[in-house]
């Protein structure tokens, strides 16, 4: 039977990987989404999974555009770090999604060890509001590191599931991180004759405390701060749409 000492260990490490540690949560303002979600929001101070299928595994595009939609309207007025191999991010076109280039940091590695590595030194050091790796391997040990730097310094981490260049996709296995989301281009709605907001089918397949869900989801640009993301509908089934061909993300 393990002693006192060691059970209250045990006990203060269960409770740091505990998603609420006091850093609050992101409301989607939208109650389908948020009544999915522990706490009716996007934890802070958490690791998050992005990740797609087909084509949009290698390009990485739909999951950097919804991503950048959940970095501008994060609090904080500290640098966002985004931190991958390829260095074919097109920061300005992020304003599209409502997020400011100029809060950005860029940063390229070489492979998938050393952009974890480089995540995990930003987010203990506590310099960022929020940091973005983009990364094919994400193995549970490398995960639960990436939480727990998370939760002591409050910054928001996002893994943005990539593998590029026709890299063969590695089995995943489970990690520490709270939510794990899977992103597909949906059509667009015209608008006065020229192409409508970028629109995605998402699924919520993992959230720790909360439930799986998937929408509808349409950004609303630098035009809509406050929203720049927003349900448009609901879906009852949550199987992912054929991935189609677009451009680069931002």
């Amino acid at each position: 039977m393990p002693a006192p000492a060691s059970l209250a260990v045990l006990r203060a490490r269960l409770h740091a990987l505990q998603p609420q540690a006091g850093h609050g949560v992101l409301p989607f303002g939208d109650p389908r989404v948020d009544a999915c979600l522990p706490e009716g929001g996007l934890a802070l101070g958490a690791l998050h999974e992005v990740g797609a299928a087909g084509i949009e595994a290698e390009t990485g595009a739909v999951a950097a555009g919804f991503i950048a939609c959940l970095l501008a309207r994060l609090p904080g007025i500290k640098p966002l770090f985004w931190i991958a191999p390829a260095c074919d991010l097109h920061a300005p076109g992020l304003l599209a999604y409502g997020l400011d280039p100029g809060r950005l940091v860029l940063v390229q590695t070489r492979d998938d060890a050393e952009t974890l590595a480089a995540m995990e030194a930003v987010l203990r050091e506590g310099a960022a509001t929020a940091v973005v790796a983009e990364a094919g391997r994400l193995g549970r040990i490398a995960s639960r590191r990436l939480q727990l730097a998370c939760l002591k310094r409050g910054t928001t981490g996002f893994v943005l599931r990539r593998w590029p260049h026709g890299r063969t996709a590695a089995v995943q296995e489970a990690t520490a991180a709270v939510t794990r989301w899977q992103v597909a281009p949906a059509p667009s709605t015209a608008a006065h004759r020229e192409p409508g907001p970028p629109r995605w089918r998402v699924e919520l397949a993992h959230a720790r405390g909360g439930i799986e869900g998937a929408w509808i989801m349409q950004a609303g640009g630098s035009s809509d701060a406050a929203h720049p993301l927003r349900v448009v509908a609901e879906l009852a089934d949550a199987a992912p749409a054929p991935a189609v061909r677009p451009g680069r993300a931002g």
